[in-house]
């Protein structure tokens, strides 16, 4: 029995040997709430590709901020942009590469429209960086579903089932490749999308509220830990399947809820480093 239990475990590891360099992912933040000692959502991949911009300046020194290279943002909710216009103003005073924003191209316009207007924040395209001599952001939409190369990452916008325009993404560096799909009810072409993909190292989607609380996740477009059950049906790889995104009242619920659920790929994503 013990060796049985230990080859489960070994099935789907966090980290295994290839010929590629591992991809890091750390996670800044996990939450779809934050307090002192929980943050919102915010990925770093080897400490270069950010996914989402909820925590990222606040818990990260001016140094590691300007090693940062892209940002590939979900959807336009605080909770995963809060802190961009802090990175993107932190970078404008430093000898640093402009900062490429990739998002899905009507997640693009709501954030060029909300934020980066010249009144919630200025536009750093249109300034000078004194430091540079360049502008301090290149803003990269994306056409769904279309793989993208930038800088020798693809990224592949693909957008889910959310209140406002969403997408998830596909990243992939070398010959791995992570999925996220940021804030999302039940949903499938990523999915499907994500089963013919190559090297698929880990997938990270949500589960915000406990399942006693399913109709208002289904009117706010979240999963519950039944949803994020049945969306693990719909996923053919072998890899881990991380439920992020957790509000905090009902933190120990949704994480109870997501243990008991009998498919060994179901992880809950916490606030550490993963290497793949």
């Amino acid at each position: 029995m013990i060796l049985s239990i230990a080859r489960i475990r070994a099935a789907v590891p966090d980290s295994e040997e290839n010929n590629e360099p591992n991809m890091r992912l750390k996670v800044l933040g996990a939450y779809g709430t934050h307090d002192a000692t929980h943050n919102l959502t915010g990925y770093l991949i080897d400490d270069r590709i950010a996914v989402d911009c909820g925590t990222m300046s606040s818990k990260m020194t001016l140094a590691q901020q300007a090693r940062v290279e892209a940002v590939f943002v979900t959807h336009a909710h605080a909770d995963h942009t809060r802190d961009l216009p802090h990175l993107v103003l932190n970078r404008f005073h430093q000898n640093a590469k402009p900062l490429t924003i990739i998002a899905y191209e009507e997640v693009m316009e709501q954030l060029m429209c909300h934020y980066f207007n010249g009144q919630v924040w200025p536009d750093f395209k249109e300034i000078i960086s004194p430091s540079t001599g360049h502008p301090a952001v290149d803003y990269r939409p994306l056409s769904a579903e279309k793989k993208t190369t930038i800088d020798g990452v693809s990224y592949t916008a693909i957008p889910v089932n959310h209140t406002v325009a969403a997408a998830g993404a596909m990243i992939q560096i070398g010959g791995q490749t992570i999925v996220f799909t940021g804030d999302t009810a039940a949903t499938s072409t990523i999915w499907k999308k994500a089963n013919r993909a190559r090297g698929v190292v880990a997938l990270v989607t949500e589960a915000s509220f406990p399942n006693d609380y399913n109709d208002i996740a289904f009117e706010s477009g979240h999963l519950t830990p039944d949803a994020f059950e049945a969306e693990l049906a719909k996923i053919s790889v072998d890899a881990p399947v991380y439920a992020s995104h957790r509000k905090l009242p009902y933190e120990r619920k949704i994480e109870s809820e997501i243990r008991n659920i009998r498919d060994r790929r179901a992880r809950i994503l916490v606030e550490k480093q993963y290497t793949f």
